[in-house]
């Protein structure tokens, strides 16, 4: 049942790399393999952010969301979220914040409303 740790220790130490083994050594010493791990941990970081522009009547859509806010940079938005018993219309310089928000879903409400959005 329970394996015999020195004799699987040696068994690996006797081991020769195989191919694949020295091309992931090689990989992962290079300056480009650090660069893109780099880049993909900034890119599916766990805090997203967002600047939209949305025209009158057009939306932007978040659904899963645990925690969101919301602020107008321009003209007004409108926002309203699942497990929220109200709308909010802002105005530029005014945010919201959204927990446990699960779809929120921001409108425009001017021709050229702008807002920057955060969410986890």
């Amino acid at each position: 049942m329970f394996a015999d740790r020195i004799k699987e220790d040696r068994l690996l130490a006797a081991a020769k790399p195989g191919l694949l083994d020295a091309l992931f050594a090689r990989l992962g010493d290079s300056r480009l393999a650090r660069i893109a791990a780099e880049a993909g941990q900034r890119l599916f970081s766990p805090e997203r952010s967002l600047t939209v522009r949305l025209g009158q009547g057009k939306y932007l859509s978040l659904s899963g969301t645990r925690y969101c806010r919301v602020e107008c940079r321009r003209g007004a938005v409108w926002v309203t979220a699942t497990g929220d018993g109200r709308d909010r219309v802002l105005t530029p310089g005014q945010r919201v914040t959204l927990a446990h928000a699960g779809k929120v879903v921001i409108t425009g409400r001017g021709e050229s409303s702008e807002a920057d959005v955060r969410w986890d």
